[in-house]
């Protein structure tokens, strides 16, 4: 089997409309379906999808594609990334698919796999696992919860993984690149990485198994051994890279659509301690503040994002980095603080009453009120060295936000707890104010050749389409539009489309060409602007009942016979001016026919 053969067999296993509607809602729009384009920011539905093409397509940025690219797109994968997911949904097998480069890759993620599988049958058997089978009942772990997220243990051995691996036909090699063993420094071999630790497997977004971070395990007396680094994590391979994870992104991913938000914690206990309760829409940094590549992760799941970070010293730095990388690139943050008696941390919090947890989402404030609130518990008001600080750092704040609406908010906040007028205040920020951080600005739209262009090339597409798509309006579009009104890549395959409906009509001769071509399996370029042309008119007219539809097409007729007219005034008046200056006499009278006929 080919690899074309495959992804075809692919393709005729996945209904795009089931399959892109697990990420998106989708609502019937005539033989289509529309909805928010997830690709970027809008309010009125222009993603359409079309089942008998089985397409997509968004008037608003343009972007056009199948399955394969939809998933690509949607969760940030290559191409064969999504030729595995998609072949999995499909039952398809890719064996014979020649896949050799990727190969090595699968193998790092076979083997952590494996490893998962063994260091959880370690916690849920082995009797050297009681200890942390007692700390994951203090954590009120639930079983069901141990499985799903394949947490383990490995044992306090040198080489127990490395033996189950090999067992499993893995090379040590492949065990190294893993990230699961480590070389010895005298003699050669390989020894064991995580021993005596409780395991969570890492996924990346599309839940392959990448690595793992192992927590130490507390002593009797509860308290972590002073000696041991609390947490070890795999190191960087070629399948784990700690900037471009987000720990559990694949269980949320569907949720923060869902819900529009996602909620960062730091810790892998607090995410799982959340799924557990039931608030699903949370993903873990891991301790760190956010990379590019982190936050690229959320493109087109969200752009809210709502941060709980530990408030010492560290976490509240990591929240100050994130909260400027990922304000720099248009998300709109907020942060969210535990209340008292909540516990110090959100596992806590959620052990102590889920609903508290949820609360404190909800309540979750503006990052800017969050640096005014840290302010204002650290604001000596006697001090006026102090405000001038204060202001100069949240007026820097201020500076990096991307709306007029909300810098002039904020200015009156600050001004209130500075106690300093806010005219003087705006003057102080005039002077170190920047341009809006590119990075925030929304995307400019990306326009594909199919795409209309301009108001003329968007009303002949609409009035085309309509003709296609209704053949009963088709004959009222003829009778009305001649070819030179539509826009000039249009006006051909216009003529064309004339002969063939006719001859379609009255079983004159057919132009197996032009049967090909507006059937849609014609040469790919001119089928998908004949394609795209369809779905814009329904998009346009399809939600109308047939009177208006034709009401509104009528009216669109009207405008595109004005916007020809206005366009070869136009061009007549500037080979008139030409004409004159060359003192062309018959030009000028014949340029002054058109103009009159023009007006007829």
């Amino acid at each position: 089997m080919s690899d074309n053969s495959v992804i075809e067999e692919i393709k005729s296993k996945i209904d795009i409309v089931q399959l892109i509607s697990e990420y998106i809602q989708l609502r019937k729009a005539g033989v289509n379906f529309r909805a928010p384009c997830p690709f970027h920011h809008e309010q009125d539905p222009s993603f359409y999808v079309t089942p008998d093409r089985q397409r997509w397509h968004c008037f608003g940025c343009g972007e056009d594609g199948d399955i394969f690219t939809f998933v690509m797109k949607i969760d940030g994968v290559d191409f064969v990334e999504a030729l595995r997911h998609l072949a999995k949904k499909a039952g398809v097998v890719l064996k014979h698919v020649d896949l050799s480069e990727d190969k090595g890759r699968q193998r790092l993620h076979d083997a952590n796999r494996w490893a998962a599988r063994y260091y959880h049958e370690v916690l849920m058997r082995s009797p050297q696992a009681e200890r942390a089978r007692a700390y994951c009942a203090k954590r009120e772990l639930k079983e069901e919860t141990l499985e799903d997220f394949l947490i383990g243990y490995s044992p306090d051995s040198w080489d127990a993984l490395l033996n189950f691996l090999r067992k499993k036909e893995f090379t040590d090699d492949e065990i190294f690149r893993a990230g699961l063993v480590s070389k010895k420094e005298r003699g050669g071999g390989y020894f064991d990485r995580f021993r005596g630790r409780l395991m969570f497997s890492i996924t990346d977004a599309q839940g392959n198994h990448v690595g793992f971070t192992g927590r130490v395990m507390p002593g009797p007396d509860g308290k972590d051994p002073p000696k041991e680094g609390k947490y070890v994590n795999t190191q960087e391979t070629a399948v784990y890279r700690k900037s471009r994870i987000l720990f559990l992104l694949d269980k949320a991913k569907s949720e923060i659509r869902k819900q529009g938000f996602a909620v960062v914690v730091e810790g892998n206990m607090d995410a799982i301690a959340s799924h557990q309760a039931g608030v699903k829409n949370v993903v873990a940094s891991s301790g760190t503040a956010f990379t590019e590549e982190q936050l690229a992760l959320f493109k087109h799941k969200t752009d809210k994002l709502v941060l709980s970070f530990d408030m010492d010293a560290a976490g509240e730095q990591a929240a100050r980095r994130s909260i400027d990388l990922a304000v720099s690139h248009g998300f709109e943050v907020r942060v969210l603080r535990l209340p008292p008696g909540a516990g110090k941390d959100p596992d806590d919090c959620i052990r102590k009453d889920v609903k508290m947890w949820q609360q404190a989402i909800a309540d979750a404030a503006p990052f800017m009120q969050w640096y005014l609130d840290l302010a204002r518990q650290r604001l000596k008001p006697e001090d006026p060295y102090a405000k001038r600080k204060t202001s100069a750092e949240i007026l820097a704040e201020i500076a990096k936000l991307p709306s007029a609406a909300e810098r002039a908010h904020w200015l009156r906040e600050l001004a209130e707890l500075v106690e300093t007028p806010e005219g003087d205040l705006r003057r102080e920020f005039e002077k170190l104010a920047k341009p809006s951080p590119a990075g925030a600005q929304p995307a400019a739209p990306v326009a594909l050749p199919s795409q209309p262009q301009d108001r003329e090339d968007l009303v002949s597409r609409t009035i085309f389409g309509a003709a296609l798509n209704w053949p009963d309006l088709a004959e009222t579009v003829f009778a009305a539009v001649k070819p030179e009104f539509l826009a000039a890549p249009l006006r051909q395959l216009y003529t064309e489309y004339v002969v063939f409906y006719n001859e379609q009509r009255t079983g004159g001769p057919q132009n197996s060409a032009s049967l090909s071509r507006f059937a849609g399996n014609g040469d790919p370029k001119t089928a998908e602007t004949i394609a795209i042309m369809k779905l814009l008119s329904e998009k346009e007219l399809g939600d109308f009942p047939e009177d208006q539809r034709r009401d509104t097409l009528t009216a669109l007729m009207g405008e595109i016979k004005r916007l020809h007219i206005g366009r070869r005034q136009r061009e007549l008046t500037a080979a008139m001016s030409r004409a004159e200056k060359a003192g062309d006499a018959t030009s000028i009278q014949d340029i002054q026919r058109q103009l009159s006929e023009l007006m007829l």
